[in-house]
């Protein structure tokens, strides 16, 4: 998850943004993470002998949604805005309470395994 967010603000920073649009519509990043995001949930749920496919595959879907987020919800949603100081503190915030929260769950649960 962390190696997500900081390749994607390496990346935006350094090359710029750039958008994608299939079929005349904008795709932002939360998408393509809602889209490994869900079969990847799955997988956990219903049981797979790939465990560590589908943990990268969560760690990465989740970067992709939790960096997206911010933009969407705190700012204007325009380039600059994705590139700015406040999205980019929400973006550290955001994910810093979300690896907070899992390191807490972790330690409430590693002794049931």
């Amino acid at each position: 998850m962390l190696a997500t967010v900081v390749s994607l603000r390496l990346y935006l920073h350094l090359v710029h943004v750039r958008h994608i649009y299939p079929g005349g519509y904008l795709v932002h990043q939360l998408f393509a993470g809602v889209l490994i995001q869900i079969p990847a949930a799955f997988l956990v749920a219903f049981g797979t002998r790939h465990r560590v496919l589908v943990r990268v595959a969560l760690g990465v879907a989740t970067g992709l949604m939790l960096d997206e987020v911010v933009y969407l919800v705190a700012t204007k949603a325009s380039d600059t805005d994705y590139v700015s100081r406040g999205s980019l503190v929400g973006s550290i915030l955001l994910v810093s309470l979300t690896v907070i929260f899992l390191l807490i769950l972790y330690a409430l649960h590693r002794d049931e395994n």
